[in-house]
This record gives structure tokens, sequence and C-alpha cells, in this order.
């Protein structure tokens, strides 16, 4: 007995070291809480993909422009016609001799930051208006300023307080505030996305219990096809809703690479204490404010290929989106939005591949009293790191006149090089002539640049009557800037 049993248990073994991943994927799949959020992952999983396999020179140039210093300029210019021009007295030489030069510069290592604006108007670069950063202050340059002006670092919200305390926020922070700390947000890896990502997934997967989730069999008409399909049904009331919006803000409230991330969509704001404040918020708030949520997704296999989603807000005031995708190599979309069982917007379209171009058409609609669609065609071509686009953008309905859009692109990313080059236009019809918005825009890696901090005044240390002087030298440059160019426009 005791030699069968050993028998038994070393089958046992090798069948679960074996097999094991295999039937562990099946028992999981098999629970309606696990195959419901196993389909969610691989749908997500899908659209990376598809990126990633879309723009993969263009992807591992960001994921490589986030280690490196780098510098990125880009030139906005316009061609207008003589005819358009000629009734606002304005010369057309006037015109093509005029742009605007926008630059982001960083370098994390250093603690080197700069964005740069440089407008150039009838042949006059009027010089560059730059907020610049380094690892002890903040620095302002400007044309209409004789020297530029610096801000230690720790004081800036205090020095902010001391010039205009209206503009000063309950959370901001000088940490916030700070150029280096913005653009160290702006640059984030796949990679540190997808870890993100998998914490909140964690912490809602643990959130939820299998009874709020269960699992049926449907025939259902996806794109015009009926399918025998797995229907998967998450319901949530709402103190479950609570129960999970607590556990997030719990998360994420200690979570520096969240933090991090919502920095520049959040800027100037202390996100550890907004986040605090929420969590005090959500764990106060009675459950019956919070909304309810009923999903059903039609999965095949993990592929999620239709879902009717309804969020019940208070009053039972309802949202539902509902509709069909499918992600591979190829995307179709047809979705419908709308609120308290009326229509207010719809998504539907396709990207079609076909070897090394992409054709995407797609239609967006939005209902306010009336319809109005918004479509938008592109055919692009790629060929390693070089990538064609030449489509238009119809927003007629929305701008109420004829606004037809179409646009040019032609992209060379080239990683070895650490050299990304991109060139393309907006044409539209303005009186029956063409108007052109022109973009030209370089970046750069492994770059270094420099920053306007030569005799730079501390304005945390200036007396009122000093930061009165700045303003009346701001006046007088600016008076000087402005006659000069006038000069050359008439």
């Amino acid at each position: 007995m005791k030699k069968s049993k050993g028998l038994i248990i070393g089958l046992i073994a090798a069948l679960l070291v074996l097999g094991g991943g295999a039937a562990a994927y099946f028992y999981m799949t098999n629970t309606p809480k696990n195959a419901y959020l196993l389909s969610e992952k691989q749908s997500m999983e899908n659209i990376t993909k598809y990126v990633e396999s879309r723009f993969p020179v263009e992807m591992k140039f960001q994921e490589k422009m986030k280690d490196e210093s780098y510098i990125s300029t880009v030139k906005l210019g316009a061609d207008v016609p003589e005819a358009l021009v000629e009734g606002a007295g304005v010369p057309k030489s006037v015109i093509d001799a005029s742009n605007i030069v926008f630059e982001v510069a960083h370098d994390g290592k250093e603690e080197f930051s700069k964005l740069g604006i440089t407008p150039t108007i009838a042949d006059n670069k009027i010089g560059e208006f730059a907020w610049g950063a380094d690892k002890d202050k903040q620095y302002i340059s400007a044309p209409v300023l004789d020297k530029p002006l610096s801000v230690p670092n720790d004081k800036i919200v205090e020095t902010l307080k001391k010039l205009d305390a209206s503009v000063v926020e309950e959370g901001m922070t000088n940490e916030t505030l700070n150029l280096n700390n913005i653009l160290s947000g702006a640059t984030v890896s796949q990679d540190e996305l997808n870890k993100i990502r998998d914490r909140y997934i964690d912490v809602f997967v643990d959130s939820v219990k299998d009874e709020n989730f269960k699992k049926d069999k449907e025939k259902v008409s996806v794109f015009g096809e009926e399918k025998n399909l797995d229907k998967l049904t998450m319901d949530l009331k709402r103190e479950d809703v609570k129960k999970i919006v607590i556990a997030m803000l719990e998360q994420a409230k200690d979570d520096k690479e969240l933090h991090d991330l919502i920095k520049t969509q959040a800027q100037g704001k202390d996100i550890k204490k907004e986040i605090d404040d929420m969590l005090k918020d959500a764990k106060k708030e009675d459950a019956k404010n919070f909304p309810e949520v009923h999903s059903i997704i039609y999965v095949d296999g993990k592929e999620i290929l239709k879902r009717d989603l309804t969020i019940k807000g208070q009053d039972d005031e309802s949202i539902k989106l509902a509709g069909s995708s499918k992600v591979d190599d190829n995307i179709k979309v047809d979705y419908e939005l709308s609120s308290n069982n009326e229509k207010v917007g719809s998504l539907k379209g396709e990207s079609k591949k076909s070897d090394k171009k992409y054709n995407d058409d797609y239609k967006f609609v939005i209902i306010d009293g009336e319809e109005k669609e918004i479509s938008f065609k592109n055919e692009s071509t790629t060929d390693d790191g070089k990538r064609k686009d030449k489509g238009q953008i119809d927003l007629t309905a929305l701008a109420g006149m004829d606004m037809v859009v179409a646009f040019t692109n032609d992209m060379n990313t080239d990683v070895g090089n650490n050299e990304q080059k991109q060139k393309g236009d907006l044409s539209f019809d303005v009186d029956g002539e063409t108007v052109k918005v022109i973009l030209d825009s370089k970046t750069k890696l492994k770059e270094s640049f420099k920053i306007e901090a030569k005799d730079a005044r501390d304005l945390n240390k200036m007396s009122d009557s000093e930061i009165s002087d700045i303003q009346s030298e701001i006046e007088e440059n600016f008076m000087s800037i402005f006659m000069d160019v006038s000069g050359d426009l008439e």
C-alpha cells in the first residue's frame, strides 16, 4: 500500500510538472472570475502588440529616449495664398518669412531641462523665451529681459506667492513645479507602464469576489456574423465599487512610479496629497453615491469580440457602451455610447494591413441635438524606420462649414544614429484658397545643451521696487522689439 501510495503521489507530481501549466490555465479560465479578468488582460495585450508591431522602430526610439539626454525641436510655418493676405494688408513675403520654433530638452542624469519658444516674424528672429532648470534653480530667459531670472528649487512656491498669490493653488509644491520633475515623467517606458498597470490589475483582482461573476453561452452577432460565444458577466454593486476605489487609492498614495507618470498631467499639484484627500473622501462617502457596474463580454477563447457595459450613477442615471471589436494584425471597431438610453456618440471603422501598408478609415459621431460626424482616413506606408502618412480629417459637420483638413507626414527614425526627423503639413480651404501649415521637427538623443543662466537675478531675493523695475524693463524691451518688427511689416 505504501508503495502504491508513493507511485500515485509520484504520478501526480509528474503530471503537475509536465502538464501543470495547462492544467492550471484550464482551471483558472474555467472559473467565471478568472476567465473574465484574463480576457480583459488579453484585450489590453492585443492593443499593445498591435502598436508595437505597427510602430516598432518608433517604439524603440521612445524606449531609448527615456534613458538618454535629448533635444527635440518643432518648427511651424504657414503657406498662405496671396489672395488671402492682400485684404489684411500683409505681404505674402512676411508670412513666408515667419515661423515659430518649439524646443524641449532634458538630461535626467545631469538634471538639466529646458522648454523654449522662438518666434520669427518677417525674418526677424525675436529671440528665445525659455524656462530652464538645473539641480539647484529654475531659470527664465527672454528677449524682453536684460538678464535671466532665477528661482531656487526649494523656493518656487514661496516666490510665486510673492509675485502673485492668486496663481498659487492648494497642493502646489516645489517638487511638482520643478521642470526637471515634469519632464522626467514625460517619457515613460512601456515596461514601466505595464508594471503600473499590472499592479492595479492585481488590486482589482483581490478586491472583487467570485460571486461578482458568472459564465454562460450565447449566440450573438459580431460584425454581421452569428457566433456562439462564452458570455462572461461581471456585476458590481455600489458597495463593491467603493471597496475597489478605496483599495486602488490605498495602493496609489505611495506609488512613486504612478506619481511620476501623472506629474505632466497635474503640473503644480502635490500628487500624494491629492490622492490622500481622495482616499479620505472615498472612505467617508456613502456607498449609495458610488456607481454600480454591469459588464458583459462575449469571448472566443480569451479574445473579447463584443462588449456591453452599463454604469449607473446616482438617481439611476446610466451610461452604456456597447459594440464589437477585433484586434490582431488589423483593427475593427463598431461601438455606440448612450446616456439614459439615448445614443450620444459612436465610433466605427477599421485599420487594414497589407504588406507594409496600412489603411485607416474611421467615423466618429457626436450627437448633441443633431448628429455630427467626423471622419478620418489615412494611408500609411512603412519601410524599416521610414513612415509616410497621407490622409484627411473631415470636420465639416462639427465646424458647421466646409472644413476638410488634408495631411501628410514623412517620418524617418534612425535608432542607431539616435535621430528622428519629421516633415509634414496640414492643408485646408479658406474662401476657395488652400492654406497650408508646415511642420518640420527633429529629435536628437545623447545631445548636450545649455541653459541661459549667466548673471541670473534671483527673484526670491528681490524687493518690491526691484520687481517693479523688472516689469518696466519688460515693457521697454517689448516696445523696442515691436518697433523693430513693425518697420519690416510696412
